[in-house]
């Protein structure tokens, strides 16, 4: 009965973990992406006018320390406090490091079929990109 609170607990606490990692990775990735999506088409354009819209009121709301603290603190923790629970959860459970050899001894047998679903998807891209470039002109 100790042992399943224990887990539930651990479970609990890695809940909560994930949930905190992924709140102070989203700002940051947020005005990334805002900023990238901000040069892909003319202002008055969408995405490229919302983009514009959050890219402005960071620039003029977030001191360079605060930059700092979303660019660099954030991401930051996250790895730091990632890493030691990832290392305590790999110590502690051994059916984790058995299913972590099962998939990598899956991916090894299948790594050929890995590799074409990976050159057709960026196929499909590098296609996507040009037909969109020459709808565009």
């Amino acid at each position: 009965m100790n042992s399943s609170t224990d887990q539930a607990t651990r479970r609990f606490r890695l809940s909560v973990l994930v949930i905190y990692a992924w709140l102070m990775v989203l700002p940051p990735a947020l005005f990334l992406a805002a900023a990238t999506l901000r040069m892909l088409q003319p202002r008055q354009y969408e995405p490229a006018r919302t983009s514009w819209i959050i890219f402005d009121w960071t620039a003029t709301h977030i001191s360079r320390l605060g930059a700092a603290i979303l660019f660099i603190g954030l991401p930051g923790i996250v790895i730091v406090t990632g890493c030691a629970a990832l290392l305590q959860n790999w110590e502690r459970d051994q059916i984790l490091r058995h299913d972590v050899r099962v998939a990598i001894e899956s991916l090894r047998r299948h790594s050929l079929l890995g590799v074409l679903t990976a050159a057709v998807l960026f196929a499909g891209t590098i296609l996507t990109v040009v037909i969109s470039h020459l709808a565009t002109d």
